[in-house]
């Protein structure tokens, strides 16, 4: 239960409420996050054990009602089984997916799309996917990846992530 709160609190700190511009002339939560691979290790106060995390912002962004430059998160987090779990974010708008059928629809390197069903965020700002779903593979067998997320009032949208080059840090 604490590595869940631990994941929950680091996914809360790259998707936090509000506005993605920066009203003091720094960086933007945009910028901060950045459109190549950024990894962490994290470690949870309850086990003391590192939880390794990375993370990537989508190379394009969308107006919406609520930010002029929405954009998407594609997170990986290592699991204790040695798996990865894979969350997709928005950032800047209201995500929604239909509770009964949450999904998210991707495409790698320009291919066929395919559907992974998950569940939305505790913090309701994205899509959770379990390992059985293979996202991570795909993610990190690919160039890029598409990824149509819902956003509220504004509908589906396509966020585009440069996945190449993907690697856990040596330990």
């Amino acid at each position: 239960m604490a590595a869940k709160s631990f994941m929950l609190v680091s996914v809360a700190m790259l998707a936090a409420c509000g506005s993605t511009n920066s009203d003091e002339g720094g960086a933007t939560q945009r910028q901060q996050i950045g459109q190549v691979w950024k990894y962490e290790a994290k470690t949870d106060p309850a086990t003391g054990k590192a939880t390794p995390l990375a993370y990537l912002g989508s190379a394009n962004s969308v107006k919406t009602m609520t930010a002029p430059d929405t954009f998407a998160v594609i997170l990986l987090q290592k699991m204790r089984n040695g798996e990865t779990g894979v969350t997709v974010k928005a950032v800047g708008a209201p995500f929604t997916c239909d509770l009964s059928s949450c999904a998210v629809e991707a495409s790698m390197d320009g291919g066929a799309p395919k559907k992974w069903q998950g569940r939305m965020t505790d913090t309701k700002d994205g899509i959770s996917i379990p390992p059985p779903q293979n996202a991570f593979e795909a993610i990190r067998d690919s160039k890029s990846v598409k990824v149509k997320i819902d956003l509220g009032t504004e509908g589906a949208q396509d966020f585009t992530f440069n996945t190449a080059g993907f690697a856990w840090p040596k330990p």
